[in-house]
């Protein structure tokens, strides 16, 4: 079976990466193990001085929550399983790890549609993540 994971935020490009899978779906003789996984960015060094370990927790898991939630909803609304993990660090080093340990088949993710110039200067996740990842990573645009 395959395990297939798929990187999301609250972008629409993340909701195209779902829709990616889903049309796919039939491809496989087997429908695949899909994962939803959601990377919050930790909060500035200064910040956790003022505020208890367990209220950022609650904190990233809510934002990762909001973010999941339209992901989840397609794929609750048609009955396909999934399994969701909410991550903090950055982004594109989260998931990586997290498909490197659970050796997925496949990461697909959303790209945000820059240019290679504001790629260049504002850093890519997805290019991040081609060179992180040990399986293919499908990017959808």
């Amino acid at each position: 079976m395959q395990k297939i994971l798929i990187a999301i935020d609250d972008s629409p490009s993340a909701l195209r990466a779902v829709d990616h899978v889903i049309r796919r779906l039939a491809e496989y003789k087997a429908a695949p193990e899909l994962h939803l996984i959601n990377a919050q960015l930790p909060v500035h060094g200064g910040v956790s001085s003022f505020v208890d370990a367990t209220q950022l927790k609650q904190l990233h898991q809510e934002e990762g929550s909001k973010a999941l939630a339209a992901a989840q909803a397609r794929l609750d609304g048609i009955g396909v399983a999934h399994h969701d993990h909410i991550f903090v660090g950055d982004p594109a080093e989260v998931i990586a790890r997290h498909a490197n340990e659970q050796a997925y088949d496949e990461v697909v993710m959303g790209t945000r549609g820059h240019n290679p110039i504001s790629n260049m200067l504002l850093g890519s996740v997805s290019t991040k993540l081609l060179h992180l990842a040990n399986m293919p990573v499908t990017l959808v645009k």
